[in-house]
């Protein structure tokens, strides 16, 4: 799986070379084709009756930006998790994405992150139902494509109450030998969320077998990176781009080995990095202070050409990476998966 030297460079060339994809959301990894599918065979009212205005405005891209908090309030939670509501929606999205990944882009391992609670319809549909609908399409995926490997990932949520995200810790526990390999905290805080208050709850996970990775460091300061890692103690950090600014905490990043998950095209499009030459002086800055890196699309389907091999090759013609240094990023990535094993023999 692991490819790199002068194979991996020509594979490079030719754009055929397999990849890992260890950040990519659920509710952002739905093509807009199928958000419309899933919105008339459900008899959802859209916001707009074309498909191409539907697209238009759900669709981010480097030329069309937003903050993340704005689009999270007004199109990703109010619109995009009901449109992924329910039985029916999540598992067709499920191996839709992660069949879709391994024929497009020969992405042959990909953890998919998501909160289960924001796919059930605010409890109007079992929470276990919608869980497991989940792990059928992933378990479909892995039942055509013999040389996929797949896991789920599930995220508490930094606005919901503790005992929300209990819950979410639970079920992560329960469906761990199905498929469910680790648990995230994500969302925008609004203030209220403390890590130190989630360290027991931290803990029952990892003593039951699940990964820790959190998100943090992508729009907030590097305090709340400080917290993640004094008290969550994660193997990888979703993003972690504040990080480039604050040498001791890359330092402490480097020794205990912790990956930063960072996804280029979403940070500019969500205005997180300014712009290309941010997001150039904050991966060279990780590379000369040793902080491993790996590259992910994130929102691959809802930013415009974030698919995680034109993030690569955004990379190489930004002049931000080498090709050499794409294949580290691509080692990385296979090397850190919290994927147990290899395809569905990974869960039998």
């Amino acid at each position: 799986m692991d490819k790199s030297g002068s194979t991996f460079t020509e594979d490079l060339q030719s754009f055929e070379f397999p990849l890992a994809e260890l950040h990519a959301h659920l509710t952002a990894a739905i093509h807009p084709a199928l958000y419309w599918k899933i919105a008339h065979n459900q008899g959802f009212k859209l916001p707009k009756q074309h498909y191409n205005d539907f697209y238009k405005h759900i669709a981010l891209s480097v030329e069309k930006k937003t903050t993340m908090k704005e689009y999270f309030d007004t199109v990703y939670h109010p619109l995009l998790n009901k449109l992924s509501s329910g039985t029916f929606a999540v598992e067709e999205a499920v191996y839709e994405i992660l069949s879709g990944a391994y024929r497009v882009n020969n992405i042959t391992v990909i953890e998919l992150r998501t909160n289960p609670m924001k796919h059930n319809f605010n409890g109007e549909v079992d929470l276990d139902n919608v869980i497991m609908a989940m792990l059928r399409g992933m378990e479909r995926a892995l039942l055509e494509y013999s040389e996929l490997s797949a896991g789920i990932i599930f995220c508490l949520d930094r606005q919901f109450t503790y005992k929300n995200n209990e819950i979410i810790v639970d079920k992560a526990i329960k469906y761990r030998k199905r498929g469910v390999v680790a648990i995230d905290f994500a969302n925008y805080d609004t203030g209220k969320f403390k890590f130190k208050d989630y360290v027991k709850l931290v803990d029952k996970a990892r003593d039951a077998g699940l990964k820790i990775t959190t998100h943090t460091g992508e729009t907030n300061d590097t305090n709340d990176m400080w917290d993640a890692i004094n008290y969550a103690n994660p193997l990888r950090i979703g993003h972690g781009i504040k990080a480039a600014y604050d040498k001791a905490l890359m330092k402490e990043i480097s020794k205990r080995g912790i990956v930063l998950e960072v996804c280029p095209i979403s940070n500019i499009s969500t205005t997180a990095v300014k712009d290309v030459e941010e997001l150039k002086f904050i991966l060279r800055t990780f590379i000369n202070n040793n902080v491993k890196f790996c590259i992910n699309s994130d929102w691959p389907a809802i930013i415009k050409e974030a698919h995680l091999r034109r993030q690569l090759q955004f990379l190489r013609d930004q002049n931000i990476l080498s090709d050499e240094e794409i294949a580290q990023c691509t080692k990385i990535s296979f090397e850190s998966t919290f994927i147990p094993g290899k395809g569905l023999a990974a869960y039998l």
